[in-house]
């Protein structure tokens, strides 16, 4: 509990948010990370997921262990209106929360299609997930609770490359292919009007990030901590450990990365949380980049307006 406190206060010293009642707006965008956690299960942090709001529109991006259940926390009426879902790449992680989205949004009332974009494999993904789960929608479908038949059928559209994959209105979403291996994974630029908001998705470190966050609002960035990295190397063998590391920014890769995009706010996620390992984590930073940088938590919500940044730390 006293950790608790301390981070708070400093967060809000740190970013000086103004009272409620002082931001009445809605602002253009609204951004609240669901799950700030890395493959390791957490009691504190869910896996990979952040939602983006753009007044009625709901995106989200990845969809890791616990989603729905950070989604029901802040806001139990989302879960059936949530229908566009970016994935920055397929490992297990950031997709094993996709079935309780899928059948749980349609058996509360979604009633279009789960249409999700994500690189190649995706469409095989959502198919084998049908078949997996056949019985439980043959078992509903014939007890007509939903009734909705459209609401179960996912629409999917493979990223292939750079670009914009979605537009309506002043809303649009651009993909750009980041360094993950040998593994197909994207990162994504959202913009709406003045603002803009990139997720970096899982990578090694990349001009890429620089040619599409330079002078974004806020920038999420996802790093391997430097108490990850000492995991990584304690319970892998040192050329396991060495490819799993290659495949990440380390804390000084995303201080350079940062250095060159300059983003309004920088946030941290996909990474270990709490006291100790967010101080190790934002002195490596430290060492690179001297802009506004902060490591995010579960529920985490950032408003995003023309010129200022608002962020409400979790309760």
């Amino acid at each position: 509990m006293a950790e608790r406190l301390r981070w708070l206060g400093a967060a809000l010293l740190a970013f000086a948010a103004p009272a409620a009642s002082a931001e009445p707006e809605t602002p253009p965008l609204r951004i609240v990370i669901l799950g700030s956690g890395t493959p390791v299960p957490s009691r504190t942090q869910a896996g990979t997921a952040i939602l983006v709001q753009a007044g009625a529109d709901n995106l989200l991006f990845d969809c890791g262990r616990g989603c729905t259940t950070r989604l029901a926390q802040y806001d139990p009426a989302l879960l059936p209106r949530i229908d566009r879902l970016f994935l920055t790449h397929l490992h297990s992680d950031h997709v094993v929360g996709i079935p309780d989205l899928w059948l749980n949004g349609w058996t509360q009332g979604r009633a279009e299609s789960l249409r999700v974009w994500g690189p190649k494999g995706s469409g095989a993904m959502m198919a084998g997930l049908r078949k997996a789960f056949a019985a439980d929608i043959g078992y509903r479908r014939a007890d007509g609770i939903p009734a909705s038949d459209v609401g179960i059928a996912p629409a999917v559209t493979t990223v292939r490359g750079d670009g914009v994959i979605y537009r309506k209105g002043d809303l649009s979403v651009t993909a750009f292919a980041v360094e993950h291996g040998d593994i197909p994974a994207f990162g994504y630029r959202i913009d709406r009007g003045d603002v803009s908001v990139l997720i970096s998705g899982d990578t090694a470190a990349t001009p890429q990030l620089a040619r599409y966050g330079r002078g974004v609002d806020v920038a999420l960035i996802e790093v391997a901590s430097p108490p990850m990295t000492a995991y990584v190397r304690r319970s892998f063998s040192a050329a396991q450990a060495q490819k799993i590391l290659a495949l990440h920014l380390g804390a000084e890769d995303a201080g350079d990365a940062l250095a060159d995009m300059k983003p309004g706010l920088a946030l941290y996620y996909h990474s270990v949380a709490g006291e100790a390992a967010d101080a190790a984590l934002l002195a490596a930073t430290r060492t690179r980049y001297g802009g506004r940088v902060a490591v995010g938590r579960d529920l985490m919500a950032i408003a995003v307006y023309p010129g200022r940044v608002v962020v409400d730390p979790p309760d």
